[in-house]
């Protein structure tokens, strides 16, 4: 994989660092746990960034790895992790009604296999398996229904490994449409960052993928800087963000655009990163690295007009404040005064 290339892109962005609050249970509560989260253990789940982690469908309690499928004449044969995070939950499997998968195990042991919304699923408890299975026909259909949360598919035909799997949302072609070539597994990563000043700072990550080879798992980063809090993400392809911070995608060969968004602890004054100001809050000017042209550098279309620098491994954009709130270009004064002449002609009254 190729070394990412940042580039910092100035809309006021500031780096940093803050730590997510741990859960606490005091002693006296500890017993009472299981009868609070009763019919309510998917909130253990991992959740969607971008949504408020209040309802089942904020929540993601499966999580499944490559979907291995060998294809012949006959029949096919497939194989493919799953975790479970908290209760017990129905996987989906590959399949419809009209191709019913058979001898399906988990972890070698026999499991029922039950239609929910259309689909052949087993109900799995919390914990890791490798499931297996096979299906069995007279003739080979041209299409195998794969169910969506499966992003990665390994398919072999009749002895050869198909490099590009054509999958859409009706299933997977059990062929190969084009012909195969050898692909060198390769991904190429650039990073763009842009900087909002604001209280707190934001910080906006463009990670671009081009992605060459097989379906399979990569992973990023950490993709934020140290002390910056995510939001949200964006992305077209299975994504996963860490607790390390590291940005796990199932990959296909492509060019994807991931997008997340974080947050820092206050306002920043240093940043690794691009800059956008905001002058309604603070007039800055961004020192401490070399710029470059927005337009030469390939930053994001909605990015140009900012400012934009070159950020190598460890250097630091430095944020200098030159005045608060809002001010005029030029040193200017102006006084209005209301001036009553007395009634003798003597004076005069402000």
């Amino acid at each position: 994989m190729s070394t990412m290339l940042r580039l910092l892109v100035i809309p006021f962005l500031v780096a940093a660092a803050t730590a997510q609050a741990q859960d606490f249970v005091p002693t006296e509560l500890e017993g009472w746990q299981q009868w609070v989260l009763k019919d309510k253990e998917y909130t253990t789940c991992p959740h969607f960034f971008d949504r408020g982690a209040e309802r089942r469908s904020d929540f993601v309690c499966t999580w499944p790895g490559t979907l291995e499928l060998v294809v012949s004449g006959e029949g096919a044969r497939f194989s493919q992790q799953w975790t479970v995070f908290a209760r017990d939950e129905w996987v989906a499997l590959p399949g419809s009604v009209e191709h019913w998968p058979d001898r399906v195990l988990a972890n070698d042991r026999p499991v029922e296999v039950i239609e929910r919304n259309g689909s052949p699923r087993v109900r799995l408890a919390p914990g890791t398996y490798r499931i297996t299975g096979r299906f069995a026909w007279d003739e080979r259909p041209g299409v195998l229904r794969v169910p969506p949360e499966s992003g990665l598919v390994s398919l072999t035909v009749d002895g050869r490994r198909i490099e590009r799997p054509e999958l859409n949302r009706n299933g997977i072609y059990l062929g190969e449409r084009k012909t195969d070539q050898r692909v060198v597994d390769s991904v190429f990563a650039e990073v763009h960052r842009l900087v909002v000043d604001g209280i707190p700072t934001r910080l906006v990550t463009q990670l671009r993928v081009d992605v060459a080879g097989g379906v399979r798992e990569e992973e990023f980063g950490p993709v934020l800087p140290n002390g910056f809090v995510p939001m949200s993400i964006q992305s077209q392809l299975p994504a996963r963000l860490e607790a390390d911070g590291k940005l796990r995608l199932q990959v296909r060969p492509g060019r994807w655009v991931i997008g997340l968004s974080a947050r820092g602890p206050g306002v920043l004054d240093e940043v690794t990163a691009s800059y956008q100001s905001d002058e309604m809050l603070r007039i800055t000017a961004a020192e401490g690295l070399p710029p470059v042209d927005p337009d030469q550098v390939d930053v994001p279309d909605t990015w140009v007009n900012f400012p934009a620098f070159r950020v190598d491994a460890g250097a630091m954009l430095t944020i200098v404040e030159r005045s608060r709130g809002i001010v005029a270009a030029s040193n200017e004064l102006e006084l209005d005064r209301t001036i009553w002449l007395d009634f003798d002609g003597g004076g005069f009254v402000t």
